[in-house]
C-alpha cells in the first residue's frame, strides 16, 4: 500500500477544511476509504473538492470520477468558490450518452456495468491518484440490478483502492428508501450531510461522524455554511477542550461606586448577568465594564443582536464613553450578527475566534435579542450554557444581557430562565420619583465573594454614567457619589 509518510504525515491527510480536521483530529486517516453521504445541494461535491484542491496544492496526485455531474458542472462549482483544478485529473463518463467516445448507459444491462467499473479501475492503474474521489454511488447503484450485485461492486471498488494505496471519497446520496446501507459496512468512516430550512432565516446546515474505525474524533453535529471560497465547518464546542490561561484574577472597574457595589470587582472565567426592562441602561452598563477593561490594556468583544455597532458608538459617545480610540488600537471589538442568518455553531465559533486572537471580556448583548430572533430556539440555551461553559475554563469574563418584560409600574418578568449561566447578577430597575423616572441598581447575587446589597440609583446624562445613593439627597439632584463613565 502506497502510504506516505510526511506532512502530518504517517497517519492522516488534510481535508482542505480547517474544522473538519479538528473534528477528525487531523483529517481523513492516510491510506483509507471515507463515506459522504448526503442529500442533494448539501455541499458533498464542494467537500469533495477542497480535498482534492488541498491535496495538489501540497504535491499529491489528486483524482475526480464523476459519473454525477459533468465536467462543465465541476467546472462551475469550482469558478463559483475561486477553487483552481488544473492540477487535478477530473473524469466524467457520460452515462446514457450514445457517441464515438465510450460511454455508458444507467438503463443498460450489467454489461455496462462491468464496462464502467473496467474505464475505473484502468484510469486508476493509469493515473495511480494519492487522493481520490468517487461521485456518486448512487450511480452505480442505479446500474445494478440486485443488492448483490451492488455489494460485490463496492467490494471489487475497495479492493482496487486498497491496492492503489489512496486515501478516498466515496460519495453518495443518503435515501432512506434505498433500504440497508451497504456502503457503510465496508468503509473506514462515515460522514453525513444534512440542512433544515426553518420558516425564516437562511439554511441551517450541519454534518457528523458517525463512524470513524480506530480513531478518535469529536461526536455530535457540528455547524458548516458554504459560501464563496467553498465550505466551513464550526466544530461545536466542548468545555473540557478549553486552554486555561494566566491572568490577573479580577475586572476591577475604574470608578469607585461599582467596584464596592461587586465587591472589588469581577472575576475573570466567571460570568456576569445583567438584567432589566427596557430603558434600564443594560447595554450601557456593560460598555462601562468593557471600556474599562480596554483602559486596563484587556481586549473586550461585544457581540451585539438588537443594537448597531454605529448607534452604539453614538450613544456611548453621548454619555462619556468613547470607545472609538479603544477599537483603534484593537482593545474594544464591535460586531453585530442577525442571528437569522447565521447557526449557533457559527456564533459560538466566531466568539472563539475572538478569545483566541486575545479577548479577555465577551459581552453578549443580549441574549434575549439572540435567541428570539432564532428559528429553532430548542437547543440555543444549551449551546450557550456549553460555550459559557468553555469560556470559563479558558478565566474568560462573560457579560450577558438579558431583557425583562413589563413597563413602569408592572412586575418585571422574563420567560427565559438563564440565571443558572450567571456567577454574578446585577439587577436594573426603573422607578418613579418627584413625577420623574429614574432607574435603580442592585447586585443580586456573587458567587465568589460578598458584595454590597444596597439599593443604588444609576443616572444615565449627557456626558456621564454615575451612581448615587438612594436617598434625600438624590430627590434633590445634589452632587453624584461616584462616576462610571464620564465627568
Amino acid at each position: 500500500m502506497k502510504m506516505t509518510q510526511d506532512d502530518e504525515g504517517e497517519k492522516h491527510v488534510p481535508t482542505g477544511i480547517s474544522g473538519l480536521d479538528r473534528i477528525l483530529i487531523g483529517g481523513y486517516p492516510a491510506g483509507r476509504i471515507m463515506l459522504v453521504e448526503g442529500a442533494p445541494g448539501t455541499g458533498k461535491t464542494t467537500l469533495a473538492l477542497q480535498f482534492l484542491i488541498e491535496g495538489a496544492r501540497r504535491g499529491k496526485k489528486a483524482m475526480f470520477f464523476s459519473i454525477a455531474q459533468s465536467h462543465l458542472e465541476l467546472d462551475m462549482i469550482a469558478e463559483s468558490h475561486g477553487f483552481d483544478m488544473s492540477q487535478v485529473d477530473t473524469l466524467t463518463p457520460e452515462l446514457g450518452h450514445d457517441g464515438s467516445s465510450r460511454v455508458f448507459s444507467v438503463d443498460s444491462d450489467q454489461a455496462d456495468l462491468v464496462g464502467l467499473m473496467d474505464e475505473l479501475n484502468r484510469e486508476l492503474d493509469k493515473h495511480k491518484p494519492d487522493l481520490f474521489v468517487f461521485d456518486s454511488l448512487l450511480e452505480l447503484r442505479l446500474l445494478t440490478q440486485q443488492e448483490t450485485h451492488y455489494r460485490r461492486e463496492l467490494l471489487a471498488l475497495r479492493r482496487k483502492l486498497r491496492e492503489i494505496g489512496c486515501t478516498s471519497l466515496l460519495v453518495d446520496h443518503l435515501e432512506p428508501q434505498w433500504g440497508e446501507r451497504n456502503a457503510e459496512g465496508i468503509v473506514h468512516g462515515v460522514i453525513k450531510l444534512d440542512s433544515v430550512t426553518p420558516p425564516i432565516g437562511v439554511v441551517r446546515q450541519r454534518l457528523t461522524v458517525t463512524k470513524l474505525r480506530g480513531a478518535p474524533f469529536v461526536q455530535g453535529y457540528h455547524d458548516f455554511r458554504i459560501g464563496t471560497g467553498g465550505m466551513v465547518v464550526y466544530p461545536r464546542v466542548i468545555p473540557k477542550d478549553a486552554e486555561p490561561v494566566t491572568m490577573e484574577e479580577m475586572l476591577e472597574p475604574s470608578h469607585d461606586g461599582l467596584r464596592d457595589m461587586l465587591g472589588g470587582g469581577l472575576e475573570f472565567g466567571s460570568t456576569l448577568l445583567i438584567a432589566g426592562q427596557s430603558g434600564t441602561g443594560k447595554s450601557t452598563l456593560a460598555t462601562v465594564l468593557a471600556s474599562d477593561a480596554g483602559k486596563r490594556g484587556l481586549t473586550s468583544a461585544m457581540f451585539l443582536f438588537e443594537e448597531r455597532t454605529a448607534v452604539l458608538r453614538q450613544r456611548s459617545r453621548q454619555v462619556g464613553i468613547e470607545l472609538a480610540e479603544q477599537e483603534e488600537h484593537g482593545r474594544v471589538l464591535l460586531q453585530h450578527f442577525d442571528p437569522a442568518e447565521l447557526s449557533t455553531g457559527e456564533f459560538s465559533n466566531a466568539v472563539l475566534s475572538a478569545v483566541n486572537e486575545g479577548a479577555r471580556v465577551i459581552v453578549i448583548d443580549s441574549l434575549s435579542g439572540y435567541l428570539e430572533a432564532l428559528p429553532d430556539q430548542s437547543h440555543a440555551l444549551i449551546h450557550l450554557h456549553t460555550l459559557i461553559k468553555h469560556l470559563a475554563m479558558r478565566e474568560v469574563l462573560v457579560i450577558v444581557t438579558i431583557s425583562q418584560s413589563g413597563l413602569l409600574g408592572e412586575p418585571p418578568a422574563t420567560q427565559l430562565n438563564s440565571s443558572f449561566i450567571a456567577d454574578s447578577v446585577i439587577l436594573l430597575r426603573q422607578y418613579e420619583s418627584n413625577s420623574e423616572i429614574r432607574r435603580s441598581i442592585a447586585v443580586l447575587k456573587k458567587r465568589q465573594g460578598d458584595h454590597l446589597r444596597n439599593i443604588q440609583e444609576l443616572v444615565i446624562r449627557p456626558g456621564a454614567v454615575e451612581i448615587r445613593h438612594v436617598s434625600a439627597e438624590t430627590e434633590k439632584r445634589t452632587k453624584s457619589e461616584s462616576t462610571l463613565g464620564g465627568s
